[in-house]
């Protein structure tokens, strides 16, 4: 029994981690992905419906984190698109109703922080 401990505590240390966290096919951590969260965060932020430019700025940090979200295939990429959708809702909005394109901006808000939970643990 010793000897079978041995020679599995031998086999770990001489494989390495990496062939272990294989095994449990999670996603290494991705620091562009990461970029790309915290300058949404950012402009999300400082997004106001009276400001259509501000609402702009957003769409287009949005639209950039999705199309790599796309482009890495992560798990998360209906998420990011449905950020991108509420955000041009909300710029749809912003003329006739500012009620609703608060709520619409509030959606997407409350979507990246679901984007928070889910890359924050890589």
């Amino acid at each position: 029994m010793k000897n079978i401990v041995y020679a599995f505590c031998f086999s770990v240390i001489l494989s390495g981690c990496s062939t272990f966290s294989g095994m449990f096919n999670l996603k290494e951590h991705d620091p562009a992905l990461a970029l790309a969260w915290v300058d949404t965060k950012i402009v999300m932020d400082d997004a106001f419906c009276e400001d259509y430019d501000s609402l702009e700025n957003t769409y287009y940090q949005a639209v950039w984190m999705n199309e790599y979200v796309i482009f890495v295939n992560d798990p998360q990429k209906e998420t990011a698109e449905s950020i991108v959708n509420d955000i041009d809702k909300a710029m749809e909005q912003q003329i006739d109703n500012l009620e609703t394109c608060e709520r619409f901006l509030k959606i997407a808000r409350l979507k990246l922080k679901t984007l928070q939970k889910a890359w924050g643990s890589r």
